[in-house]
């Protein structure tokens, strides 16, 4: 039988940090157990608004280089140029 372990956790900005053991396979079935504790999870994520970090795709590589390297500042202006 399996089981699935969630575990929360406080931040230290405040937060709630949500970790499990469970890593869903794609097509394959769930057990009852595993079922529930995504919902939960989901559940979890949707009333406390956690959000997951952004994916590479979802980065601009190019602004954060900039921001990093003070060469414009967060409204685009160019006077560190």
């Amino acid at each position: 039988m399996p089981i699935v372990t969630i575990t929360l956790s406080d931040t230290s900005t405040g937060g709630v940090s949500v970790h499990t053991d469970f890593t869903p396979n794609v097509g394959a079935p769930c057990t009852p157990a595993q079922s529930t504790a995504l919902e939960i999870i989901t559940r979890t994520k949707r009333q406390w608004g956690i959000t997951p970090p952004p994916q590479l795709h979802e980065v601009d590589i190019d602004a954060m280089h900039r921001r990093r390297d003070g060469v414009a500042t967060e409204h685009g202006s160019t006077d560190n140029v």
